[in-house]
């Protein structure tokens, strides 16, 4: 599944579906035509992708069926307004921002979905201090960015190392094969660093290399004990 069908598969069937940051409206279809939502309200900050999705959903004979609202974050809905809460395609320190904010609003929601862009190891350590735990998690690769999804709901959930807020605990648990070409692609990363790091004798850049090794070692550590 890509990234826009993998976040509606993670949303169960229910009355009304807030999708914060609509854009083009292209999630809402997908859950009004299968029959996961009978209702959507659409949200966007800006005019210019709440029009757009007006456009598109009127096109599709869908519009009937949303509401459409301008405004920031969590703050145009009111509280179990929405069965469920989708917050994706912005990045992980804004998707912190918009929880923090409206918590009274995202933690009476029963679903919440969220898929950062950027920033997840931020998002991570953000729910795991701040009462959410992550009940399920998803990834995907869209050409050669990888993509995680989230089901989150308010709880607490007792986290072993940092390392788990770079690389997910529940994918790993999953033995997801996505997760392990990920886990490959940062091990790479890191070791592409330490390699141009090591040119230097800058003593910044030796504590970032003895950083970057520690933690590859501690990926490794944790791959074989969850193996």
């Amino acid at each position: 599944m890509n990234r826009l069908e993998t976040i509606k598969s993670m949303v169960t069937k229910c009355h009304t579906v807030a999708d914060i940051g609509t854009d083009h409206g292209y999630v809402a279809e997908m859950l009004l035509n299968d029959n996961i939502a009978e209702k959507i309200i659409a949200t966007d900050l800006n005019k210019g992708p709440l029009n757009r999705a007006i456009e598109y959903l009127t096109s599709k004979n869908l519009s009937d069926k949303c509401d459409f609202r301008l405004g920031s974050g969590l703050t145009v809905l009111e509280k179990n307004e929405a069965d469920a809460i989708i917050i994706a395609g912005m990045g992980g320190d804004l998707i912190s921002d918009i929880l923090h904010t409206s918590k009274n609003i995202a933690i009476t929601t029963k679903q919440l979905i969220i898929q950062p862009m950027t920033a997840i190891d931020k998002l991570r350590k953000y729910l795991y201090n701040n009462g959410y735990k992550i009940i399920d998690e998803s990834i995907v690769k869209e050409f050669h960015h990888y993509y995680f999804i989230m089901n989150i709901e308010p709880g607490y959930e007792v986290i072993e190392d940092e390392i788990y807020y770079e690389i997910s605990k529940h994918l790993i648990l999953k033995k997801d094969p996505i997760m392990y070409k990920y886990i490959d692609k940062i091990i790479d990363t890191n070791n592409k660093i330490i390699q141009s790091l090591e040119k230097s004798d800058n003593l910044k850049y030796k504590i970032k290399i003895n950083d970057l090794i520690n933690k590859n070692n501690k990926i490794m550590e944790i791959l074989k004990y969850e193996a």
